[in-house]
């Protein structure tokens, strides 16, 4: 039985868990959902799909509403997901997945999270950062059963008044996050290298006279910022300082290697 898992991933953790889970996984293929959600015409003959993804602002990342929203899944027959989140709240993306396959006449078989490191406004220190590496292994074990055998494991756990509180904030989310990047800057280590620009996975930063100019098409992934080698990327007055974080094993060509190529 044939899987794909689509991921969408900024710094890297969940690009790893998609990685281990297709190794773990029967006749699984990994799909970068930055390189194809633009296509006019999208579709999946996988009898088994899998989404894996950061959970952004309580819920769902935009690219992947919109993705999901977007691919004709109509072959396909058993669906799960894996979220990567950096606290302990789980919220509400599950949901609005089983909510979108719904409106297809699908079903969310089962869903998951998977507590990995933060990677914006703080980061956690590394003794946690290593216990956080081994107790994904052991989810992903757990997870690639349940998934080899077709099992359901769907449990969303919501009051209907944290539901809709979660949802609209993630909508506003939604509805502001393209324009987000005007709070981007770079301070005075910038060395004009390029990098942001080559590792934005939708293509939303330009080099102007070796300045980086961001387009209002941004995702709020934090590629740029965590990616960047002088630690020079900049947002709003959040003191970032040198706080950086990528997954250890994701490499700045694998994040490049994700996208489409540039308008």
């Amino acid at each position: 039985m044939k899987t794909t898992i689509y991921y969408f991933s900024g710094t890297g953790n969940s690009l790893k868990i998609a990685r281990d889970l297709t190794n773990k996984l029967d006749e699984c293929e990994l799909v970068p959902i930055a390189k194809i959600w633009q296509m006019e015409s999208l579709a999946s003959t996988s009898e088994k799909i899998g989404f894996v993804f950061p959970l952004y602002f309580l819920g769902l990342p935009k690219i992947i509403f919109d993705f999901i929203t977007k691919i004709d899944i109509d072959k396909s027959n058993y669906f799960f997901a894996v979220v990567t989140k950096g606290g302990d709240f789980d919220c509400v993306a599950l949901h609005q997945l089983e909510e979108i396959l719904k409106s297809k006449s699908k079903t969310l078989n089962a869903g998951f999270f998977i507590r990995m490191p933060a990677n914006f406004y703080h980061n956690d220190p590394q003794t946690l950062q290593k216990q956080i590496f081994e107790n994904s292994i052991r989810e992903i074990e757990r997870i690639s059963t349940i998934i080899n055998n077709n099992q359901k494991h769907l449990k969303i756990e919501l009051s209907e008044r944290n539901r809709k509180s979660f949802e609209k904030h993630n909508y506003k989310f939604h509805k502001t996050v393209y324009k987000s990047d005007e709070l981007f800057y770079v301070d005075e280590n910038c060395t004009q290298c390029g990098t942001c620009e080559k590792i934005c996975p939708v293509n939303n930063i330009k080099l102007v006279e070796g300045v980086p100019q961001w387009q209002h098409k941004c995702q709020r992934c934090a590629a740029c910022i965590n990616y960047c080698p002088e630690k020079s990327i900049q947002y709003s007055d959040v003191k970032l300082k040198n706080q950086r974080y990528h997954h250890p094993e994701i490499t700045v060509q694998d994040i490049i290697s994700q996208k489409s190529i540039k308008e």
